[in-house]
């Protein structure tokens, strides 16, 4: 190659990169299951153990904040939400302030939940003809990758559907599907539609038809340390979210024994070995040095704060008026991304289910205030073949927040929703709404707030990126205590 045509330092490469290979396929690299070579005690052991914690960190947050839900439904008789493995939780109402399930709920569905054990074999879900009406049975695995059964993709009449490992390798009757998933622990968050209050004794009923039945029992999968029957799944001393960096990382460690990862995933999670997740033997820091694990600690402050710093900017810029459209449910390998996701609300659906936007400022860029208060004028608003919806949630606590009209959502469907000639709609945002408020009001919270849209089964306007939320304006210039304006 002459040298006025090598690439630049700059990656002016005429190619994109090659696709990887697998290890078994070549002879010329070999991958012994061995650890890393560690430095001394000191700075530079220090140093790799932050970086690395950081990293572990961010990869499992999903997995950790998962396996406390798995541990309120399936694992603890004591709690209040506990019904075992493959049992569902019906959620009687849609969700409001205080949600308990997880953060950023929508108000729109009934919820249901349960945790599915495939360990002794395939679990039958059965869907009942659902018509018209919305529904999703959302499947996530530990690691939170998604796959939604639903109106769109199991259709109105519904069906049965087999759920089983990859491992399994038995017959599926007729009339059954099944669907292959990666992790032996598998949760279900079913979603159904309500219309409105008159509406919802119908959508309870359906909602309760849906069920889980363990089918074509086999002798439960065992690992050469501990059998199936001995596992002894950690205790939380606290909300996940409050965990200290030693215990997230046990729980970590515990949840990667014994849920598999993705193939190309190896050489990421081989590293945490060298910080004791998903080594040779269970997590145990008891005899670092202080100063180590002043580092670890370091490490998971670090995940958490990046996390954090990350929310208003997940997802794509959806026109220029604030709004982001999110890629919820399907993350590969953008770990920050899924863990932003999941510390922002466990359960998000792929995009083609409810095409969410989210926006944390107004259309010139400031901060969404409930001292202010604004004009969404949707118009037209999204296309749907479902419905669209809109909620506002607390930055803080990301959580709907109680107001005296007792409305969490405004959607196509409200009782009185006032549309345009044209078809457009103008809602108001406001957090003074009366108990009386008109249905084009939607109450948000006093102090910062962001908002969800969400598209359900959105049309090709929205999949394409055609169509994308207007800007949310606001109708006040609001004063300071002292009569200035600010």
């Amino acid at each position: 190659m002459s040298a006025s045509s090598w690439p630049s330092a700059v990656g002016d490469y005429p190619h994109p990169p090659r696709a990887s290979y697998a290890l078994t396929d070549v002879g010329l690299l070999q991958a012994p299951v061995v650890d890393d070579v560690l430095p001394a005690e000191g700075p530079e052991l220090e140093a790799l153990t932050r970086s690395l914690v950081r990293d572990a960190a961010i990869y499992g947050l999903p997995v950790v904040l998962q396996y406390q839900h798995l541990r309120h439904l399936a694992l603890d008789p004591d709690h209040p939400s506990y019904v075992g493995f493959s049992a569902l939780l019906h959620e009687d109402v849609p969700a409001g302030p205080a949600y308990p399930g997880f953060k950023t709920p929508n108000a729109d569905t009934l919820y249901s939940s349960a945790w599915v054990d495939l360990t002794g074999g395939p679990v039958a879900l059965d869907v009942p003809a659902m018509g018209t009406r919305y529904y999703t049975a959302h499947l996530l695995d530990l690691f939170s990758n998604s796959v939604n059964l639903s109106t769109r993709t199991l259709g109105p009449d519904g069906g049965r559907v087999w759920l089983a490992t990859t491992d399994w390798d038995g017959e599926v009757p007729n009339g059954a599907q099944v669907l292959r998933v990666a992790t032996p622990y598998l949760w279900m968050l079913l979603r159904v539609f309500v219309r409105d209050a008159d509406d919802l004794p119908t959508a309870r009923a359906l909602q309760r038809l849906v069920t889980l039945t363990p089918v074509a029992p086999r002798a439960p999968v065992e690992t050469p340390e501990t059998p199936q029957d001995e596992i002894v799944w950690p205790l939380l001393s606290a909300p996940a979210e409050e965990l200290g960096a030693e215990e997230f990382l046990r729980v970590l460690d515990h949840c990667l024994r014994y849920c598999p990862h993705p193939v190309q995933e190896d050489a990421l999670v081989h590293r945490f070995a060298a910080i004791g997740v998903g080594g040779q033997t269970p997590f145990d820091c008891d005899d670092w040095s202080t100063s180590q694990r002043q580092a670890l600690r370091q490490g998971y402050e670090d995940a958490i704060t990046l996390v954090r710093s990350v929310l208003p900017r997940r997802g794509i810029p959806a026109g220029d008026a604030g709004w982001r459209t999110l890629r919820s449910g399907t993350y590969g390998f953008n770990y920050l991304h899924r863990a932003a996701t999941n510390y922002q609300g466990l359960g998000a659906t792929v995009r083609e289910e409810s095409g969410p936007y989210t926006t944390f400022v107004d259309g010139g860029g400031a901060s969404l205030r409930g001292s202010r208060d604004y004009l969404l004028r949707l118009d037209p608003p999204p296309p749907v073949d479902a419905f669209w919806s809109v909620s506002a949630y607390d930055v803080e606590t990301r959580e709907l927040v109680a107001n005296p009209a007792e409305r969490y959502s405004v959607n196509d469907h409200s009782r009185g929703l006032v549309v345009g000639d044209d078809g457009s709609v103008e809602l108001t945002l406001t957090s003074r709404a009366a108990a009386d408020a008109a249905p084009n009001v939607l109450p948000v919270p006093p102090g910062r707030f962001y908002l969800v849209l969400r598209a359900y089964l959105g049309g090709e306007a929205v999949l394409d990126g055609s169509w994308a939320p207007p800007p949310v304006r606001h109708l006040d210039i609001p004063t300071s205590p002292d009569g200035e304006t600010r």
